[in-house]
């Protein structure tokens, strides 16, 4: 009897253990509501195996955010420039390619569009926030507003962000706080956040069968 028991709990519990010995990091544990994507993203390789650590809730950076939505476009397509578009965008950078083919697509325009002017910044090592994302998904992947989706109430009407949030959540990729409408488009991105985000993005959902 005990040993029928013992293959029961190994049984309950061997999807858990799959996934934490799958899993690179030592920081992300088996359950957790972001793993699945994580794991999704890894098997891609858009995410650094290689890394001991994923760091879920460090706030995104524009770079690392640019990186993926390039990767999911195909990685960078073109021959890069031989003199950066951004003066805070060296060549010896790790995101030189990734900004850069950004850039060239009109992903990434670059302070008050500043992109192919003389000192022109793209600040890849700040942090993204919430609309700035949505507005990036709209334009590196279509995602349209269609006014499917209920508004969320602090998505105000008529701002910059306001259509690529409400797009963001007919395409299934924003879904608001639990139990309430809000979407706190001007709060700052976790990893977490962003690996769901452009996990959604990749899976092409439509409200209301999100």
């Amino acid at each position: 009897m005990h040993r029928i028991q013992y293959l029961i709990i190994l049984l309950l519990f061997l999807p858990f253990a799959v996934l934490a010995e799958e899993l690179p990091y030592t920081d992300v544990q088996p359950g957790i509501w972001y793993g699945a994507e994580v794991q999704s993203f890894v098997d891609a390789k858009y995410l650094d195996a290689g890394q001991k650590q994923f760091r879920a809730g460090d706030k995104a950076l524009r770079a690392e955010f640019m990186k993926l939505v390039v990767g999911l476009n195909g990685s960078i397509l073109d021959e890069l420039p031989g003199q950066p578009s951004f003066v805070d965008v060296p060549p010896h950078a790790w995101f030189f390619g990734y900004l850069e083919e950004s850039a060239r697509e009109g992903w990434t325009k670059g302070d008050n569009n500043c992109y192919g002017s003389a000192n022109c910044f793209a600040r890849p090592g700040s942090p993204i926030t919430r609309a700035e994302a949505a507005v990036l998904i709209r334009r590196a992947f279509g995602k349209t507003r269609t006014g499917k989706a209920p508004a969320f109430s602090d998505n105000l009407p008529g701002e910059w962000y306001t259509d690529s949030v409400q797009g963001a959540a007919d395409h299934c990729i924003l879904r608001g706080d639990d139990g309430t409408r809000n979407v706190r488009p001007h709060d700052l991105l976790n990893r977490a956040e962003m690996i769901v985000m452009l996990y959604r993005v990749d899976n092409s959902g439509m409200y209301p069968d999100c």
